[in-house]
């Protein structure tokens, strides 16, 4: 009974650390980044068995960007955080004290992998939300001080052996870039499928892409230095020069009105940045950058009790 308990509590004390930490990450200012969320008591109830439980504490340190939740248990007769061993009592122990804690943490990724091996100019970020084609062949930009894609370049990075991602860390430079025409990156076919179907159905997918803020060198030996992972919105994609390529070398490329790439040397994404809050477990955290996407995960730390 009491483990049942414990697992209870501590799966109600994880939704709500994740779901408080989500909700810091969107806006510092929310009701749900307080120590007195509403939504720590309702996610730790809706985890109970019998819909009942005692959020014992919450602490949120926006400065860290971390939030630790102290669940324990709520029984009809019994102190909060107890609950009644019936069979112990002919040893004399009549309750128990039974509780769980969890932490979690909110930031931008450092570090970790890109779901698809390309990388964007900060250029394009500094865009802002609307449509656009981010090109991947960009030589220049009009945006003053910002650097545009290498010459003969196409954004590429170098990717992980047999996967479609490639793996960042923005403490270091990344390399990469394809010179030639050859169409959507090795690997790369089953995750193209995946955001077709997606898009198709009216979910657009959303990926967190590297942005780099300048480029040495040219061509396959372009070396990008990093800045951070952007959340961009993906609504279509064309990675072959040739007017009337197929997928999975394009998809919808010529659908929307204003925002194509069917010019002859267009290379590049279709779609928007966003700001995405995400649960991965996967990148390192660092300080959160509001231009950038946010990530929230769980920590092994303990909360004081």
């Amino acid at each position: 009974m009491v483990v049942s308990e414990k697992a209870q509590l501590q799966n109600g004390a994880d939704a709500g650390a994740l779901a408080i930490a989500q909700e810091c990450a969107r806006d510092l200012d929310d009701i749900d980044c307080l120590p007195t969320a509403p939504i720590a008591r309702s996610l730790a109830n809706s985890n109970a068995l019998d819909t009942k439980s005692n959020v014992k504490n919450v602490i949120v340190d926006k400065t860290a960007r971390k939030v630790t939740v102290t669940t324990g248990a709520l029984q009809d007769g019994q102190a909060p955080n107890r609950i009644s061993l019936l069979f112990a009592n002919v040893l004399g122990i009549s309750s128990s004290e039974v509780t769980a804690s969890s932490t979690a943490t909110w930031g931008s990724p450092t570090s970790g992998p890109a779901p698809f091996p390309i990388t964007f100019s900060e250029c394009e970020l500094k865009d802002g939300p609307g449509w656009q084609v981010v090109e991947f062949r960009k030589k220049s930009d009009a945006t003053p001080a910002c650097a545009g894609g290498p010459p003969g370049g196409f954004g590429s990075l170098n990717q992980v052996p047999g996967k479609c991602e490639a793996f960042v860390d923005i403490a270091h430079s990344a390399s990469g870039s394809n010179t030639g025409n050859t169409g959507a990156p090795h690997d790369c076919v089953p995750l193209l499928q995946e955001w077709r179907t997606k898009i198709e159905a009216g979910e657009a997918p959303v990926g967190l892409f590297p942005i780099y803020r300048s480029v040495s060198d040219s061509g396959n030996n372009a070396i990008y230095q990093l800045i951070g992972f952007a959340a961009f919105e993906v609504h279509g994609w064309k990675f072959k020069q040739e007017g009337n390529s197929t997928f999975p070398d394009s998809f919808r490329d010529n659908y929307y009105a204003g925002y194509k790439c069917s010019s002859t040397q267009c290379i590049g994404i279709i779609g928007k940045f966003v700001k995405m809050v995400g649960l991965d477990s996967a990148y390192t955290l660092g300080p959160y950058n509001p231009d950038m996407g946010a990530v929230v995960r769980l920590t092994l730390e303990e909360a004081t009790p």
